[in-house]
């Protein structure tokens, strides 16, 4: 297996498990999991910024996936409580 190949491996895993996981909380508790999302996501973009030790490729693919999932969720969430605001009124 190339490097390539293994670091989109990691990327996809990442981004599945994260968005699996975040998906499953936000049909639980939507409430909650857009403010945990939201907080997380500061903290990552944070990570994100602070990669003076030298992360690597591999740690940047496991960092990105799970931003983009948290992203993703966030997404569906506002799109899902815009459509009941609409769906109320």
């Amino acid at each position: 297996m190339s490097m390539t190949n293994y670091i989109n491996e990691r990327y996809d895993d990442t981004y599945m498990s994260v968005y699996a996981s975040l998906l499953e909380m936000a049909r639980m508790e939507p409430d909650k999991a857009e403010r945990h999302i939201r907080q997380t996501l500061k903290y990552l973009y944070v990570r994100q910024g602070n990669d003076w030790t030298g992360r690597g490729a591999i740690g940047n693919a496991g960092l990105d996936a799970s931003v983009a999932a948290h992203e993703a969720v966030l997404a569906e969430l506002s799109a899902s409580e815009l459509h009941r605001k609409e769906y109320e009124s």
